[in-house]
């Protein structure tokens, strides 16, 4: 009976209001959620949520200004949207600045990593392994990526075995690099001095990591070729070794691309990013990669071109379909608490894996759009994941002046 009536809220607005369906991307109406808070904190700054799935809840983490300093937090999200720790717990016990955490779930744990300054020099990259239970570990932190030169954005992937992390390193001569290191479910650091992943000219920053069944698949913003960047990937195996050493080309044209995010569908990886190819506004382009690391669309193609900012997207796959978010500009600027800011929405597609989405002819009507947070304060840096049924949206948030971290719920119809 309910999963009945769940399909009469879908299909009655249809008859009333006929669309056309069965295109590359859908267009049908999600259920989108109430808003809920993540961490919201009078005084104290709640930014950069983001989420991963055990198959029962999901781990939220997040940095918070609470006792004078940014340290990682994290709670529990029940499939009803209870946080099961309401004020959240410390995922470090280190009094140190821990900024940009990020998580992945193995097969018993999570492992959370973060950039940190605890020994007040650089940057270094840190981790904890919590168990399903939201409870950190009592081995401690786990030393990712230490030593003298600064690293930071650290991303991760599970594949089955191990973890991979994947972080931007400050190396002499050649700038900002990708490097990485594979990390065990019980905390080992399999290689201690890094995997070099990409050490071209130029810099190479922004990274994003995920497994695509048989490798680890890793996408960067790229400076190799001129100031302006490209989209660069590689992709690491089981034992840590390198298979693309020159890097695969994704993205590389005259105009900014960058801030790549990636999904595997099952079939394909996607990358997606934000493009300046044309010189005035950055929109929104996306391109699959195959097993064997080629990229099927060279340069990838349009996902939504119009006219206006679009900034830090993000990407999560269920069933060989995808939810792909990104901010975008309205237009308007107000003034909140003396920050003079732009007003964002935060938008996305049902994108599925196809010829005919990923063509470079593509009109932009073949792209029906959804404002899932509209006109709000301040970069949101949102990310999406997934339970297997419906996404997650957080992010974080200005509009009462201070940073809160906040979350919904979005579902397709089946």
């Amino acid at each position: 009976m309910i999963m009945i009536l769940r399909v009469l809220l879908w299909i009655v607005p249809i008859l009333l209001f006929p669309i056309e369906i069965g295109r590359a991307f859908e267009q049908t109406v999600p259920m989108i959620g109430k808003e809920f808070p993540i961490s919201v904190r009078a005084g104290e700054e709640e930014e950069d949520p983001v989420a991963a799935w055990d198959g029962h809840h999901a781990l939220i983490v997040w940095q918070s200004t609470r006792n004078g300093l940014r340290r990682v937090y994290g709670a529990q999200l029940t499939p009803a949207g209870e946080r099961i720790q309401k004020e959240g717990f410390p995922v470090s016990s280190s009094a140190s600045q821990q900024l940009f955490p990020m998580l992945a779930w193995g097969e018993k744990h999570y492992l959370v990593v973060w950039q940190d300054l605890r020994r007040r020099k650089n940057l270094e990259i840190f981790g904890r392994l919590i168990d399903a239970g939201g409870r950190p570990l009592d081995s401690g932190d786990i030393p990712i990526g230490v030593g003298a030169a600064n690293r930071k954005h650290p991303v991760t992937a599970w594949n089955g075995e191990n973890f991979l992390v994947v972080w931007t390193e400050e190396s002499a001569g050649t700038g900002w690099d990708i490097v990485g290191a594979r990390v065990t479910p019980g905390g080992k650091v399999l290689d201690p001095k890094g995997i070099s992943i990409s050490r071209e000219k130029g810099d190479q920053t922004s990274p994003a990591v995920v497994w695509n069944g048989r490798d680890f698949v890793v996408v960067w913003m790229d400076g190799r070729l001129d100031q302006s960047k490209d989209i660069y990937g590689a992709r690491v195996d089981r034992k840590g070794n390198l298979l693309d050493p020159a890097g695969i080309s994704v993205a590389s044209l005259p105009g900014e691309q960058g801030f790549p995010a990636v999904a595997w569908n099952g079939k394909h990886v996607i990358v997606v990013w934000v493009d300046r190819r044309d010189g005035a506004q950055y929109t929104l382009y996306g391109a699959r990669i195959d097993s064997k690391g080629k990229a099927l669309e060279p340069n990838g193609a349009p996902l939504s071109t119009t006219p206006r900012f679009h900034m830090f997207p993000d990407i999560a796959c269920r069933n060989k379909e995808c939810l792909v978010i990104w901010e975008e500009e309205n237009g308007s600027k107000e003034k909140m608490t003396g920050i003079q800011d732009v007003v964002r929405d935060i938008n996305g597609i049902r994108l599925k894996d196809s010829e005919k989405a990923f063509s470079s002819r593509a009109a932009e009507p073949l792209y029906p759009r959804t404002t899932f947070v509209s006109r709000s304060f301040g970069n949101h840096f949102a990310k999406v994941s997934t339970d297997g049924r419906r996404f997650l949206l957080v992010w974080k948030d200005y509009r009462s002046g201070l940073a809160a971290s906040l979350g919904r719920w979005i579902e397709f119809p089946p």
